[in-house]
């Protein structure tokens, strides 16, 4: 990689924002943090030696995703600042010879990249991807704004709440790691003999709430449930990366990180 850098492993020390939370374990003081020209000159510098790996948006590629695994370790931005000088002893991340401006401004980056997606400048057009929305389906089983289904996850907010490369990972491969997990397809029996199916919602040792596809919602007490199955995939079509183009994908997620009630 460019700069001496590789980021193969800068995943699992990078303190990326939470996505339920939009903060990071503390955020830094630098000037470059949510500047917009340091963010665009990070952005020149990770895709000419990171995207290769990691995916323009950090969705992962030949290298790991670093949105979601960094979730699971939280640092800040100093501590970014400082893995990306000095690298990982024994591990495939050495130092750099970024000055402290190239290196801010790569900070900045992955603290945009990883917020959330309104914050940030997303490519595409919006009306056109409000039209893709509507093409596909999407509000057979999504809400936004108190409009659309209940099968799948309210999605007034997803810009508000979830990374781009989050959304893109759920719309694209719905299936990895469940990212909106609380929406299992579930089948349910009942003692009496009926059978449900849908999507459940706060499962618990008690008592679940299903939804079915017609947007019907079962209030189940768990004493009267004689087997349940959890499905092993998500409810959501998995095959979107063949159904859209890439620009439609594009315009999506440009209409899908607009999504905020902030």
């Amino acid at each position: 990689m460019k700069s001496g850098m590789s980021f193969r492993l800068l995943l699992l020390y990078t303190p990326l924002l939470l996505a339920q939370h939009g903060r990071y374990l503390n955020d830094g003081k630098n000037p470059a943090l949510n500047n917009p020209q340091a963010i665009a000159a990070g952005t020149k510098l990770f895709r000419a030696s990171c995207a290769g790996c990691h995916g323009a948006d950090g969705s992962g590629g030949r290298g790991p995703n670093l949105v979601r695994r960094a979730l699971w370790h939280p640092l800040s931005d100093d501590a970014i600042f400082q893995l990306i000088r000095k690298g990982v002893p024994g591990a495939d991340m050495p130092p750099t010879n970024l000055t402290d401006e190239q290196t801010w401004n790569l900070v900045a980056f992955i603290h945009a990249m990883t917020g959330p997606a309104k914050d940030v400048e997303v490519p595409g057009d919006v009306t056109a991807g409000r039209q893709v929305y509507a093409k596909s389906g999407c509000s057979n089983c999504h809400a936004i704004g108190g409009e659309g289904g209940r099968l799948g996850p309210d999605l007034t907010n997803v810009g508000g709440s979830r990374p781009l490369a989050v959304i893109r990972e759920s719309i694209i491969e719905p299936g990895k790691d469940l990212t909106f997990q609380g929406s299992e397809a579930v089948t349910v029996t009942l003692r009496d003999g009926r059978v449900l199916a849908g999507v459940a919602r706060n499962r618990s040792n008690y008592s679940l709430q299903l939804v079915e596809r017609g947007g019907r919602l079962h209030l189940i007490d768990m004493a009267n449930v004689a087997s349940l199955k959890i499905s092993e995939t998500s409810p959501m079509p998995a095959d979107y990366a063949k159904r859209l183009s890439k620009q439609e994908l594009t315009d999506l997620l440009a209409y899908l990180a607009r999504q905020s009630t902030r």
